[in-house]
């Protein structure tokens, strides 16, 4: 299921996002076949994510899931700078 929303500093800890590997992406745009679950978290920089008609403005403290399969638009006017997981579902029970 995609899923974007923004997070406070407390749950972006609770998720470990500063563990996960480091992106930095050039402008760029065009469509995205995400081919493997991807979960990403912007601490610089913003996207437009489009999906099913519907576009998402992705900023710093965003946290985004991607399904695998996932086809979307995908518009970085500037530049982004995520960490990301493969293969990693936030959606998972974190009490583990």
């Amino acid at each position: 299921m995609f899923l974007a929303k923004k997070l406070t500093t407390q749950e972006a800890q609770q998720l470990g996002v500063d563990t996960w590997e480091p992106w930095v992406g050039e402008p760029n745009k065009g469509t995205w076949h995400v081919e493997e679950q991807e979960v990403f978290y912007v601490t610089d920089g913003e996207v437009f994510i489009t999906v099913e008609g519907e576009t998402h403005h992705i900023t710093k403290d965003w946290v985004v899931s991607l399904p695998k399969d996932l086809v979307c638009e995908w518009d970085c006017p500037n530049f982004l700078k995520k960490n990301y997981k493969m293969n990693h579902d936030i959606l998972q029970n974190r009490s583990e």
